[in-house]
C-alpha cells in the first residue's frame, strides 16, 4: 500500500540525523574522509561505478522512461516545524563525491556536491553541471545515515535548466515529492552541504521565477530565492513548508555597485583613486522542480 510506504519514506522513524541536535553533532571530517576513501576505491578498481566516458555519453540523454514517481506533493496542509523540515531534508539528501586526479600528485581528490532522492529505489536529483563534470573517474553518494552507493547510471539531463537524474542501487531511501507550482512569496528552506559542511539548513522565500538567456540556457526558467548557500550546495533541495521539493540549488550571481568615474584632473595632478565596487547582494538561482519532472514525463 502507498500510505505506509510514504510514511516510512518521509518520516523514517525518530532516529537522529547528523546535526539535528546537541546529542547528534556532525563530524564533518569523518564523513568527508569516508566519502573520499569510497570514491577513490571505486576509481582505483575501475568497477562498481560508471566510468567517465560512459557517464559523459549518458549525459546526452534528455529523457527517461525508467522513473516512476510514487508520491504526489501536498499542496496544502499544516506547515511543518523547522526541525521536521531539517529531518526530511537530511534524510532524503545525499553528498555526492566525484574522484579525480590532479596533475601535481598521484592521490585521488574529490569534487563535492549535493543531491536528493526522488524515489525510494535510488533515483537521485542533482545538477547537470555536477553529472557532467569532465574530470571525474568515479562518482558515489553518501546518505545522512552513513551509507555509500556508487552512481551506476545517468538517467537523463537538461543542460539548459541545469538538472540531472542519477541512479544508485538502493532500496528504501527516504525521498522528497516534487512540487512544481509554488508561487513567489512561498516560504522555503534550503538543505545542502556547503563548503565542506555536511548538512546545513537555511530559510527564505521564493522571490521570483525568471528566464535566463546566458549561453546554452536559451530562455530556461529558473527560481530565485533568498535562502543562503555556498559552493558544494549544488543539487541541494529547496523545501516548501509541507516538505515538498520545489526546486534545487544551481548557482549564485553577486551584484556589485557600479564603479564610480573619477572627476577630470589637471595634467600634473595625481589621479583620484577609483572606488572599489562593493557587493550589494547575492542572487540565489535555483533549478525548478518542473525541470526535473520534465525529465520523466511521458513524451
Amino acid at each position: 500500500m502507498l500510505l505506509p510506504t510514504l510514511l516510512c519514506a518521509f518520516i523514517a522513524g525518530a532516529s537522529p540525523v547528523p546535526g539535528y541536535d546537541v546529542d547528534s553533532p556532525v563530524d564533518d571530517r569523518q564523513l568527508f574522509l569516508k566519502l573520499e576513501a569510497a570514491t577513490a576505491a571505486l576509481a582505483d578498481k575501475g568497477v562498481g561505478s560508471i566510468g567517465r566516458e560512459a557517464r559523459l555519453e549518458q549525459c546526452r540523454r534528455t529523457h527517461t522512461d525508467a522513473v516512476r514517481l510514487s508520491a504526489k506533493p501536498s499542496p496544502s496542509g499544516t506547515p511543518l516545524e523547522g526541525s521536521e523540515l531539517y529531518r526530511r531534508g537530511a534524510q532524503a539528501s545525499v553528498l555526492i563525491g566525484t574522484a579525480y586526479k590532479c596533475n601535481k600528485c598521484t592521490k585521488w581528490h574529490n569534487t563535492l556536491a549535493s543531491g536528493f532522492a526522488i524515489t525510494a529505489d535510488g533515483v537521485i536529483a542533482t545538477n547537470h553541471h555536477v553529472a557532467a563534470g569532465t574530470t571525474g573517474d568515479a562518482m558515489g553518494v553518501l546518505t545522512a545515515d552513513g551509507r555509500f552507493f556508487p552512481v551506476v547510471e545517468v538517467l537523463a539531463t537538461d543542460k539548459a535548466h541545469d538538472v540531472a537524474l542519477l541512479r544508485v542501487n538502493a532500496k528504501d531511501l527516504a525521498f522528497l515529492p516534487l512540487r512544481d507550482d509554488a508561487p513567489a512569496g512561498t516560504p522555503i528552506r534550503c538543505y545542502s552541504h556547503p563548503a565542506n559542511t555536511f548538512g546545513c539548513i537555511s530559510e527564505g522565500i521564493i522571490t521570483r521565477y525568471f528566464k535566463v538567456y546566458e549561453p546554452e540556457r536559451n530562455g530556461a526558467v529558473f527560481m530565485q530565492i533568498t535562502a543562503d548557500y555556498a559552493r558544494g550546495s549544488s543539487g541541494g533541495p529547496i523545501l516548501d513548508p509541507l516538505g515538498n521539493a520545489v526546486g534545487m540549488v544551481a548557482s549564485t550571481s553577486p551584484v556589485f555597485t557600479a564603479p564610480s568615474t573619477p572627476a577630470p584632473v589637471a595634467k600634473d595632478a595625481k589621479p583620484a583613486a577609483q572606488a572599489t565596487p562593493s557587493q550589494q547582494m547575492v542572487r540565489h538561482n535555483c533549478a525548478t522542480a518542473r525541470a526535473l519532472l520534465e525529465l520523466v514525463r511521458p513524451q
